[in-house]
């Protein structure tokens, strides 16, 4: 054909677009068209007759290219080289300015007479190779970003969801646990695995939005190969390629599983925070930070506390303002507004009325809160107004007393130093007033402490009435008490006060069927500060209860020295030598139908190394205050049975004297009397007979099971009990009764108004009737005229002892008295 017709096969081949190279047997170039030369970059005219490797192919392939064509022109078509022939192949080809370029390559041979010759077809397909290189690459970033997305991607038929899916990425397998081979090739399986409670709601919208070409977004539960529950987002909508192929969905879905964990925790948060919002003790609310008491959110609980709903605390705006207590109101909206103004957090207590009328205390506590731009107000209100009612209460305990209601210590402390400043203004006086009651421990053994604490109670009121308001009365504890006077009469209306105190206390205290006398001691102070005045009421209190008691007495300097001297005289007691400076005196007993001495009673003295003698009165009460006295009477008692047994056995005619010892309350309080009875009779030898010990009646006031145990181990040594100062204590014939008393000593104050009382000689007579009915002997002490002996014999009393017959004698005196009486007996 190119023999033939030239012009017509050139013009075929400049048409071509491939490019078309023409080589003989050795490779020389007989043809190079139109498309060779764009190709290559050569001219036509200056490849022909030239060899084509040496232009075309790149050096490094040259010889393979020569050896094959060589191959192609002796063997032809068939097996081995010529193989090649009529295929496509790649081959690297160069261009005239020596770049290089892939080539799609198709070799054909041409059988004509003599040596063959080879078409050759070649086109440049790199930039196909390029294009198709961006495609892979576009490819690899997308598979790999949708790869690695944290969700399942997908490609779906357009015509519904009922048809296999085309693709679905790997993620799959991570959050479902199926293959993505499995997914595609299993019927079915999407359908199974929709939850069944959302399979029906799933299918119905997928089937809808796929119908309608419309974008798909629902959420739903799947289970997952292993059984688990998986929340996924899934949303799709309908592609359709802008090159005019077919149209598909593409869609994701999205494991939202812990989202809708979370969710649901925080939903069940929020319930159980309301739920506990709602049960708290106190009321919630939120308001709007702009206006005061505009409420969006109050919680049920300000129903209770107010009487007001939650939906008329939201309702009513001005409901907060109108509740307010008006005392508290200009300082609560002031402070509303200065959280307003600064943000500064709100912490206040004032009070609410009530829908009832009540007046309800709230703490109320509040933060400014940001939420959705919005500033609020969150805080609550507690209910404190039983801590309140309870403050108010303690701090009236903390300053008054809880037995009688008076004002206690703190507080008549502080009045004092008030009326002082005041007082000393005006130029007035100011006087304290300290009353403590006489003997009324005494009340609290023999009756117990809750009878003490009604006679207390009672006393505060006779105080309340005895007295004017104006006074302040206070119980400082025990049973002492104050009263503040303040008065222009200073001292006069003190006086007045403590008089009228006095009186009022005289009448008998009724506890139940008993009655009972009670007095007070009273000391007045006038002038100086707070501390000096009770101090020195104090002092002049000790003053009149020394003096005798149920009486007052007013302050002056001289007392405080005799304090000292009393202070003194105790440190002096502690480091006193009993053995060398204690003595005994006795006082004879005296038969009062013959005359005859049948007993005496020991009465300590103290030999004061600079003081001189001093008697029972000047330090007994001392050593009864420091506890010295169970070592004073545990010597009295060694020494005055070891006296009388050496009289008994030296003396004639005292063979059957015996002797009475005192005893304090607080020896008998001690379980070891008895030991310290039993010692002293065994060292000295004095039979048990022979010793009487002495108790006042106030020893009596304890517990009867405890009194009667230490009385009954005295009783069982078979020394004698005699009760001293009878009917003027707390004693009762059932106690009498029960008790192993052997004595009666009638008070010196029965014995002293024979001579005046026309009643005391009926008094004594139904002692001695008493005693006689219990058989107990009767002992009258104090006898100090004949008149007094004359009427006690009458009256049938046979024991006595007095001034009448002896003073209390030291030892020597005591034993001459002995031997003349028992010389002239």
């Amino acid at each position: 054909m190119l023999r033939s017709g030239p012009a017509q096969a050139r013009a075929i081949l400049d048409a071509a677009l491939d490019a078309v190279i023409t080589i003989d047997h050795l490779g020389r170039v007989l043809e190079f068209n139109h498309a060779a030369e764009e190709t290559f970059g050569y001219r036509r005219e200056h490849v022909l007759g030239r060899e084509l490797a040496a232009l075309v192919v790149p050096p490094e392939t040259r010889e393979t290219h020569r050896r094959a064509l060589a191959r192609w022109s002796e063997a032809g078509p068939g097996p081995g080289a010529g193989e090649l022939l009529g295929r496509r192949i790649e081959v690297l080809a160069m261009r005239a300015d020596g770049s290089r370029f892939p080539a799609e390559l198709a070799v054909s041979r041409v059988d004509v007479p003599g040596p063959p010759l080879f078409t050759a077809c070649l086109r440049d397909v790199g930039a196909r190779r390029e294009a198709e290189e961006l495609l892979r690459a576009a490819e690899f970033r997308y598979r790999t970003l949708v790869e690695q997305l944290p969700l399942i991607s997908y490609v779906d038929m357009p015509d519904g969801p009922d048809q296999p899916a085309r693709y679905v990425s790997p993620q799959l397998e991570t959050v479902l646990g199926y293959t993505p081979t499995e997914w595609l090739e299993t019927p079915g399986l999407y359908e199974r695995s929709i939850h069944e409670q959302d399979r029906e709601r799933v299918l119905a919208a997928r089937r809808a939005a796929y119908e309608r070409g419309e974008e798909l977004r629902l959420e739903y539960r799947l289970l997952a190969a292993d059984g688990r529950t998986v929340w996924v987002e899934d949303r799709s909508v309908l592609v359709e390629p802008p090159g005019g192929g077919p149209p598909f969905r593409q869609g994701f879905a999205l494991d939202i599983t812990e989202r809708k964990q979370a969710e649901e925790a925080l939903r069940q948060a929020e319930a159980r925070y309301r739920t506990l919002v709602e049960q708290l003790p106190l009321a919630v609310y939120v308001d709007r930070l702009d206006r005061v008491g505009v409420s969006i959110y109050a919680s049920p609980q300000i129903e209770p506390m107010l009487g007001y709903s939650a939906a008329e605390w939201l309702a009513n705006e001005s409901l907060f303002g109108e509740i307010l207590h008006p005392d508290d109101r200009e300082r609560v909206l002031a402070a509303h507004e200065r959280t307003q103004a600064t943000g500064e957090p709100l912490s206040l207590e004032y009070r609410l009325r009530a829908r009832d009328g009540r007046t309800v205390w709230v703490k109320d506590e509040a933060r400014v809160i940001e939420d959705g731009g919005e500033r609020l107000l969150q805080g609550y209100l507690l209910d404190v107004t039983a801590a309140k009612e309870t403050e108010e209460q303690l701090r009236h305990q903390a300053f008054h007393d809880p037995l009688t209601g008076l004002a206690n210590r703190a507080l008549f402390t502080d009045r004092v130093e008030h009326a002082l400043v005041l007082h000393r203004q005006a130029g007035h006086g100011v006087a304290v007033l300290f009353l403590d009651l006489d003997d009324f421990k005494a009340i609290n053994d023999s009756l117990g402490h809750l009878a003490g604490d009604e006679v207390l109670r009672v006393v505060g009121a006779r105080l309340r009435q005895a007295l004017s308001p104006a006074y302040t009365i206070a119980r400082l504890g025990g049973d002492e008490f104050a009263v503040l006077v303040e008065d222009r009469h200073g001292a006069t209306a003190a006086v007045e006060a403590a008089g009228r105190i006095v009186a009022a206390l005289e009448a008998p205290f009724r506890l139940g069927e008993r009655e009972i006398v009670l007095t007070a001691s009273v000391g007045i102070a006038v002038g100086g500060d707070a501390e000096d005045l009770l101090r020195s009421a104090d002092v002049a209190m000790y003053r009149a209860k020394a003096g005798g008691k149920a009486q007052y007495a007013v302050y002056t300097p001289r007392m405080d020295e005799d304090l000292i001297g009393r202070l003194e005289l105790a440190s002096d007691l502690r480091r006193a030598r009993l053995d060398e400076e204690l003595v005994l005196h006795y006082q004879p007993v005296i038969d009062l139908s013959t005359g005859g001495v049948v007993s005496l009673e020991a009465l300590v003295r103290w030999l004061h190394p600079t003081r001189g003698l001093l008697s029972p009165a000047d330090f007994v009460p001392l050593a009864e205050e420091t506890g010295q006295i169970v070592e004073i009477g545990r010597w009295v008692l060694a020494e005055a049975c070891g006296q009388v047994a050496r009289w008994r056995a030296e003396l004639p005619g005292a063979g059957e004297l015996t002797v009475s010892v005192n005893v304090s309350t607080r020896q008998v309080r001690r379980s070891v009397l008895a030991e310290d009875v039993r010692a002293a009779l065994a060292e000295t030898g004095l039979p048990a007979e022979a010793l009487t010990l002495e108790l006042t009646e106030s020893a009596l006031a304890r517990r009867r099971e405890e009194l009667t145990s230490v009385l009954e181990d005295l009783a069982a040594l078979g020394v004698r009990i005699a009760l001293d100062d009878f009917g003027t204590g707390y004693s009762s014939l059932s106690l009498l009764q029960d008790l192993p008393v052997h004595t009666l000593k009638i008070d010196r104050s029965f014995v002293r108004a024979l001579d005046t009382g026309p009643a005391r000689p009926g008094v004594i007579g139904a002692i001695v009737d008493l005693a006689g009915t219990l058989g107990l002997t009767v002992l009258a002490e104090g006898i100090e005229t004949p008149t007094q002996a004359a009427a006690l014999r009458t009256l049938g009393c046979r024991l006595g002892q007095g001034f009448h017959f002896a003073h209390p004698l030291e030892r020597a005196a005591c034993e001459h008295l002995l031997a003349a009486r028992l010389e002239a007996a």
